[in-house]
């Protein structure tokens, strides 16, 4: 049954970048054509100062990260399923000496709520929707055109999804919160992701450093190239020498051994 999102939860979701409207944006399905999506990321690169298309492909995939938590979130919450075909989102276009922490809508922005039947089949769809049929054709687009390593994507989008059920939700009483976050880590079969036999998101939950509750990640993100401190959560914060990895630029060993 679809009915327009409530004005509460559209109030609820906007701490996660989702407006109802948003100035100067793009369609994402455009980013599939080989052409628009090497000019946009040329330019984008341009904008935020990354040396790299490559970097500016990460950093993409880190600010569009937040369709997932929003998705999740209203999943998890309201029991509801967004309309997240890549042709229905609309993301704000970068501007030059701006943070880029772009605004996401819809341009349909109907939902499907849970019948009250099998909720797990239910999330399967959910998922696959999300993962399979939006991030997932985006990630081998961006690695196959930008040669940016599969494994570095998923855990941009692995980090936020995380922190969504691990502090956003941390004190929500909604009873679906810990089975969700259980199925995220322990159950989601591979194939709800793209061709996949194992969940890319799972080997990115790990034991944090117990002194301050830290994530190391697996994979570095490339921020630290728009002139940044790299992240305390960087692997490569641990194996660098004068500011650089070991391994260089290429896929690091922090990459390799997992």
């Amino acid at each position: 049954m679809d009915n327009i999102l409530l004005e509460n939860a559209l109030s609820a979701l906007q701490k996660y970048r989702f407006r109802s409207a948003i100035g100067k944006s793009f369609t994402v399905a455009n980013l599939l054509d080989k052409t628009y999506v090497t000019e946009f990321m040329k330019n984008l690169a341009d904008l935020i100062e990354a040396p790299t298309e490559r970097t500016a492909a990460s950093i993409f995939i880190k600010r569009y990260a937040f369709i997932a938590v929003i998705s999740l979130f209203a999943m998890t919450t309201s029991n509801k399923k967004m309309n997240l075909s890549l042709d229905n989102i609309e993301m704000e276009v970068a501007e030059r000496g701006k943070d880029w922490l772009p605004m996401i809508s819809l341009k349909n922005p109907s939902v499907e709520d849970w019948n009250g039947e099998d909720r797990n089949q239910w999330r399967k769809n959910v998922y696959r929707e999300l993962f399979a049929y939006n991030l997932y054709p985006l990630i081998e687009h961006f690695e196959k055109t930008f040669k940016v390593s599969k494994l570095v994507l998923w855990e941009n989008i692995a980090v936020y999804l995380l922190w969504l059920y691990e502090t956003e939700l941390k004190d929500n009483e909604s009873p679906n919160v810990q089975d969700d976050f259980r199925f995220l880590i322990e159950e989601a079969e591979g194939k709800l992701f793209g061709r996949y036999h194992h969940n890319p998101i799972q080997k990115y939950f790990s034991e944090k450093k117990v002194e301050d509750e830290v994530r190391i990640r697996k994979t570095c993100c490339f921020t630290y190239q728009l002139g940044s401190k790299r992240c305390k959560t960087c692997p490569c914060t641990h194996i660098t020498q004068d500011g650089r990895c070991f391994d260089g630029e290429s896929i690091c060993s922090a990459i390799r051994r997992n």
